[in-house]
């Protein structure tokens, strides 16, 4: 078990740097990677709250609140109070909100173009297929879990 462990990380590492996850939405930005990815399922997820992101990326609250906090004072987020609970308030983004995620999400795209670049058409579908296959894999774990 040990070295299956070993194996999965290497993996891992290798893939964080491969697709250098740690720069794919932030490079050139004022955004943290994390800070990026929030601001993307903030817009992605129907009435989204900061506990649905805590839970979702597996954070704390104080930290999904810290961001949250900095995308208020840049006027990139709103909270709406919900109108069947007062207690919860929704999360969207505002125009300015859309137009730097349009650009964060621009320039991923494009580290993601240049990094398959030179790999064949069917080589690059092997790779989505391997992708999809880890997907399931790990997503019909987390559902039993």
């Amino acid at each position: 078990m040990e070295e299956q462990i070993q194996e999965i990380k290497r993996f891992n590492r290798f893939y964080i740097k491969i697709m250098g996850i740690l720069s794919l939405y932030a490079d050139g930005s004022s955004f943290s990677a994390t800070e990026a990815m929030v601001l993307y399922e903030t817009s992605n997820k129907k009435d989204c709250t900061a506990k649905y992101l805590s839970t979702y990326f597996v954070l704390d609250k104080g930290y999904i609140s810290k961001i949250l906090r900095k995308f208020e004072k840049r006027e990139l987020i709103e909270r709406v109070t919900s109108s069947k609970d007062r207690r919860v308030q929704y999360i969207y983004l505002t125009s300015k909100g859309r137009e730097e995620l349009k650009k964060l999400q621009d320039r991923a795209n494009e580290k993601v173009e240049e990094m398959i670049k030179d790999i064949s058409e069917q080589d690059v579908g092997v790779l989505i297929e391997s992708m999809n296959k880890i997907e399931a894999l790990l997503e019909t774990k987390n559902r039993r879990d």
